[in-house]
């Protein structure tokens, strides 16, 4: 069966509800069915030669992730979306395989308000960095990490979360700036700052 509206004998085929996408016998389909036999509560499937991707409930992601850092030894970033009309974020863990040639891509997704998943500094030190920045850019909790405090931003700044989708950059900068810096062109349509 294809997956997702592939394309088998000039055909498109889609995948019925419920039912798990069939894995490739590639080495990327054959990692994936790895950890998903370690790890039955996670979604895997790849994506296109040398990338594959999980969805893992929130309460599982450090369980999952010390699942596959036995094959990905590198974390490559963290990111965050801010999925806003859902009020939820998602992370993403991006990881490389070094031994396989794999990158991929672990999702989960956690409520906007007082977002909160564990640490992962104790599997890749390095996630330190990517912790802290979604901390200060998001205000996502790690639970877990010593160090969650102002890094980037100005201490005037550090908890205002910049990056959600929900912040008001313009009404920041008057309340920084004041009235002077809010001005406009001539024909009031281009708001000038």
């Amino acid at each position: 069966m294809a997956v997702n509206g592939d394309k088998v004998d000039g055909k498109v085929e889609t995948q019925s509800a419920g039912e798990k996408p069939e894995l490739p016998d590639t080495k990327e389909g054959i990692l994936v069915r790895l950890i998903l036999e370690k790890a039955p509560y996670a979604e895997g499937n790849v994506r296109r030669e040398r990338r594959v991707e999980f969805n893992v409930p929130a309460e599982r992601i450090h369980e999952f992730l010390e699942i596959v850092s036995e094959k990905f030894e590198m974390l490559m970033q963290i990111s965050v979306v801010d999925w806003l009309k859902e009020n939820e974020f998602e992370l993403v863990y991006q990881l490389w395989s070094v031994s396989e040639g794999v990158h991929a891509f672990v999702r989960t997704r956690v409520p906007r308000e007082n977002a909160e998943v564990p640490t992962v500094m104790d599997i890749w030190p390095v996630a330190e960095t990517y912790e802290r920045e979604a901390h200060e850019f998001f205000g996502i909790i790690f639970k877990g990490n010593p160090r969650l405090g102002p890094f980037i931003l100005e201490p005037r700044e550090y908890e205002k979360h910049p990056l959600r989708k929900d912040f008001n950059t313009i009404g920041y900068v008057k309340m920084i700036y004041g009235e002077d810096f809010d001005r406009y062109d001539e024909s009031k349509t281009n708001y000038v700052i």
